[in-house]
């Protein structure tokens, strides 16, 4: 069975990004062709495609290229446990940062459910939440 090699073109439909996120990627070194024809054209295998798929889910799950550096980097001898505390330590940090974005989203809908409740009940000549919006700007320039 012969193994299945994609040009950049294909590789980037296979992952579903463009090929400019994947030049991107390689200069940044989480991707490295598989090799390079015979005219220097790169080529890329299933290896590389998982690859791919594994940056793109944990890039899209917000975690930065370095942590994404931090997650491929191949364990040698004892170095699995410390790898694992890396991780574990990557994804603490992040999911602290969800649940403060949770928390901001939280507060965020509090105001925006009153202003809507404002604007429902709002004279029709003007606009409480417009006004209460004024008013805030006017207090934090002053």
């Amino acid at each position: 069975m012969s193994e299945v090699r994609y040009n950049i073109g294909q590789f980037a439909k296979a992952a579903d990004l463009p090929t400019t996120t994947i030049r991107f990627y390689e200069r940044k070194r989480l991707i490295v062709p598989a090799g390079r024809t015979m005219s220097n054209y790169r080529w890329y295998d299933q290896s590389s495609l998982e690859r791919l798929r594994f940056i793109k889910l944990a890039h899209n799950a917000g975690f930065s290229l370095n942590d994404i550096r931090v997650m491929l980097e191949v364990p040698t001898g004892l170095g699995a446990a410390s790898q694992c505390r890396r991780v574990g330590a990557l994804i603490e940090h992040r999911l602290k940062m969800v649940q403060s974005q949770i928390s901001e989203l939280q507060r965020l809908e509090k105001v925006l459910a009153a202003d809507l409740k404002l604007c429902r009940a709002g004279k029709p000549q003007r606009c409480a939440v417009v006004d209460q919006l004024q008013s805030a700007a006017k207090k934090s320039t002053g």
